[in-house]
């Protein structure tokens, strides 16, 4: 195993040397790969996260103040990118309704849906489909965009702040309250499948 870059070269990185930002990346790269291995998360996930690790380090390397070691540092900043995916996955697998799961509404193909759109989900779930797209519509906009990033588009809650320009408490908050909609809306009506 390659050992950590020098503190000459971090130095180097932190004041924008793009040589020693490259030489950086290269050096942690096998750590980061190894601390990885030790996730439950499939392959292609692994190779998510070991990008998404790299763009934090670069971003956050003017966080590193030599405190603690290096080492320390970097396991820290690998571990949070893996349990912010391991957490996400969890989410999904959460449910919104009985009866209704999270990916229901990431395969929902809008929330204005043509006819044609109907025809395309069958007729066995279109009219529950219907009704989810509509319960989506009736949502306010800031809701709406929040719902739709984060179980349609698969964002995390700092990505969803960053496009729309907020901060991530505030998409927190409009998440739950948009939920908190949908679940009313859609257990009025009724939308676990099930005969009444």
């Amino acid at each position: 195993m390659a050992a950590l870059p020098s503190s000459d070269v971090i130095k180097s990185a932190q004041e924008g040397n793009v040589v020693a930002l490259s030489d950086l990346a290269r050096t942690i790269r096998p750590h980061i790969e190894r601390q990885l291995a030790r996730y439950p998360v499939s392959d292609e996930d692994r190779r998510d996260l070991l990008q998404s690790t790299l763009m934090q380090v670069v971003r956050r390397l003017d966080s590193f103040r030599g405190e603690a070691s290096f080492s320390t540092w970097l396991f820290r900043v690998t571990a949070n990118e893996a349990l912010m995916m391991m957490r996400s996955h969890r989410r999904h697998r959460a449910r919104l309704v009985e009866g209704l799961d999270l990916e229901d509404l990431g395969t929902i193909p809008g929330t204005s849906a043509s006819n044609d759109d109907a025809d395309l989900l069958g007729a066995a779930s279109s009219e529950r489909d219907a009704r989810i797209r509509d319960a989506l519509a009736d949502l306010p906009e800031s809701y709406r965009s929040v719902v739709v990033a984060h179980y349609h588009h698969d964002l995390g809650l700092q990505e969803i702040a960053d496009r729309l320009n907020v901060s991530e408490s505030a998409v927190r908050s409009r998440l739950h309250r948009a939920r908190s909609r949908l679940r009313s809306v859609l257990g009025a009506d009724d939308v676990t499948g099930v005969a009444a």
